[in-house]
């Protein structure tokens, strides 16, 4: 499935290199190659910063049809929990071996700039049922 950038956009392949199941210590092991990213969304290692006021579409792409995307989950920096609600309004999850992606939409809501946004990426095996974590970040960047 290929799927054009919009103005603040980044698609991103995600690659398990090592699948272990919720209950153990460890999340899965994967690599991250930017497919394509516009200005304003860049990647350093498992980390996604978006700078800028727009919103951004951000599309993770599993390369391995052995897994399949069931969720994501989030949570700011900060004292009090913010499970993101406003700021990742709408996730899209295509299960079928055609586009096997998850879309997220980040409103980029001005209150949010500067935080930091934990979360998981839910991915299931298609060999076993089991469900495992990936688990980088997402910072919102005041900067140019």
């Amino acid at each position: 499935m290929e799927t054009q950038p919009s103005p603040l956009s980044l698609i991103l392949a995600v690659t398990v290199t090592q699948f272990r199941p919720i209950g153990g210590i460890f999340p899965i092991s994967a690599t991250y190659k930017v497919v394509s990213a516009s200005p304003g969304v860049s990647v350093f290692g498992a980390t996604i910063v978006v700078k800028g006021s727009q919103p951004a579409k951000l599309v993770f792409q599993l390369t391995d049809k052995n897994y399949v995307f069931v969720g994501a989950t989030f949570d700011a920096n900060g004292t009090t929990p913010d499970v993101g609600t406003t700021e990742f309004p709408a996730i899209i999850i295509d299960r079928t071996s055609a586009g096997n992606s998850l879309t997220i939409t980040d409103a980029n809501d001005p209150s949010n700039l500067g935080k930091v946004y934990g979360y998981v990426l839910l991915v299931q095996n298609t060999l076993t049922a089991e469900i495992g974590l990936i688990d980088p970040n997402i910072i919102n960047d005041t900067g140019p």
